[in-house]
C-alpha cells in the first residue's frame, strides 16, 4: 500500500515538474516576443519622418508589428500540436484584438480629451487606457477558448478574469503614466518622448500578457531531433 502511495506522489511530482517547465518555457518565448516587439516599435517610431503620425489609429507600426509579439513562440513551438492555431492566433487574432482595443481607446480619448490644461487629465489618461487595456485583455485571453488553445474550465475562467484585472490596471497606468513623463500634454514631444510614451503602454501590458498567456497555453520543450 505504501508502495503504491509513492509511486503515485513521484508520479505527481513529475507532473507537477513538467508543468512548471512549459510554463517557464512558455513565458521565456513569449518575452522574447515582447522586447522584439518593443526594439521593432521603437526603430519604427524613430524612422518616421514625423512622429505624430505614429498616432494614427489602425494604420500605425504599434499594431501592424503585432505578429512579431508571437513570432518567437510560433518558432519555438513548431514541432507541438495546435501550431496552426497558434499561427492564425498571433498572426490575426491578436493583430484584430490591437486594433479594437486601441479604436476604443481612441474613441474614449476623442470623448474625455480636453483643450485646455485638465487637473484630471492624469484620471482621463488612466481611464483611456484601461478601456484599451481591458477590451485587449477580455478579447486576447477569451479567443483561446474557441480556437482551442487554452481549456474552458474553472481553472481557466479564474485565470482569465484575473489576467483581464491584471491588464486592465496595466493598461491604464501605462497610458497615464507614460503620459505624465513625457508631458505629452504640452504638445512639444520629440521622437524619443513617442517611442516612451508607447513602450510604457505597449511593454509592461504585453509581459503580462505573456505571463497569462503562458499560464493557459502550457508549451511543452521541442522534442529532440
Amino acid at each position: 500500500m505504501g508502495r503504491g502511495e509513492n509511486s503515485t506522489d513521484k508520479l505527481a511530482a513529475r507532473q507537477a515538474r513538467r508543468r512548471k517547465v512549459r510554463f517557464r518555457h512558455a513565458f521565456t518565448w513569449l518575452l522574447v516576443g515582447a522586447v522584439v516587439y518593443a526594439v521593432a516599435l521603437a526603430l519604427a517610431i524613430l524612422l518616421y519622418p514625423d512622429p505624430k503620425d505614429v498616432l494614427a489609429p489602425v494604420i500605425g507600426p504599434s499594431l501592424y508589428l503585432t505578429p512579431l509579439f508571437g513570432l518567437p513562440y510560433l518558432v519555438a513551438s513548431a514541432r507541438q500540436r495546435g501550431w496552426f492555431r497558434r499561427v492564425l492566433y498571433f498572426g490575426a487574432v491578436l493583430t484584430f484584438v490591437h486594433i479594437v482595443a486601441n479604436y476604443l481607446a481612441w474613441r474614449h480619448a476623442s470623448v474625455s480629451f480636453a483643450l485646455e490644461p485638465d487637473p484630471k487629465a492624469y484620471v482621463q489618461d488612466f481611464g483611456t487606457g484601461a478601456v484599451g487595456g481591458f477590451a485587449g485583455g477580455t478579447l486576447a485571453l477569451m479567443l483561446l477558448i474557441p480556437l482551442r488553445l487554452a481549456p474552458l474550465n474553472a481553472g481557466s475562467r479564474a485565470i482569465i478574469l484575473l489576467g483581464i484585472g491584471a491588464l486592465t490596471l496595466l493598461g491604464g497606468l501605462g497610458m497615464a503614466q507614460g503620459l505624465l513623463l513625457t508631458n505629452a500634454h504640452g504638445y512639444q514631444m520629440k521622437s524619443a518622448g513617442f517611442v516612451f510614451w508607447f513602450e510604457c503602454v505597449h511593454l509592461p501590458w504585453q509581459i503580462c500578457l505573456a505571463f497569462f498567456l503562458a499560464w493557459l497555453m502550457r508549451l511543452g520543450r521541442r522534442p529532440a531531433g
